[in-house]
């Protein structure tokens, strides 16, 4: 049986922590942003991983990679969506910078979907989680948590070379 995430716990997670972490977990000062977005996927419903060559897990203060680091975590997904199994799956589009955003992804995007952030050298520096939505210019657009710079409700645009739209499809 496969268990649907739960967005609305995932958000509120988000919302619950984002400007103060959660002691239960490990805090990587200066460096929290993807461990962050983990827990909020965790919140939703998801499971520890040990996939063999992208494990996602954290217990007993101990993490995998692929909890804690961005790049890891978006191949992580990539690598279950395209197994098609056990996992976090998403429908996953990118676009470069932000400038080309539009309808055809803000239908797309729910709260509870990731959004990562590749940096001018091609590597994929930050993770956040979409929390709601505001309208701008009549298209619907995305508000996010983070951490490493904590902030609840905040625009999605940032000064990226590519943003990852993460759509959640399936959890476990």
């Amino acid at each position: 049986m496969k268990k649907v995430y739960d967005r609305q716990k995932a958000v509120e997670y988000a919302i619950k922590y984002g400007l103060f972490p959660n002691t239960e977990y490990v805090y990587y000062q200066g460096n929290d942003c993807t461990n962050f977005i983990s827990q909020c996927l965790r919140a939703g419903g998801a499971k520890n991983h040990y996939h063999p060559t992208h494990p996602w897990w954290y217990e007993n203060g101990k993490s995998s990679i692929c909890w804690a680091v961005a790049n890891s975590l978006y191949w992580y997904i990539r690598v279950m969506s395209t197994e098609n199994k056990f996992g976090i799956k998403a429908k996953t589009i990118s676009i470069k910078g932000d400038y080309l955003y539009n309808p055809s992804i803000s239908h797309l995007l729910e709260i509870g979907d990731i959004i990562q952030y590749r940096n001018n050298n091609n590597k994929i520096q930050h993770s956040a989680i979409i929390s709601g939505f505001e309208i701008r210019k009549g298209i619907k657009e995305p508000l996010i948590c983070q951490h490493t710079f904590e902030a609840i409700n905040i625009t999605w645009r940032k000064n990226f070379k590519e943003t990852i739209f993460h759509h959640i499809i399936g959890i476990n």
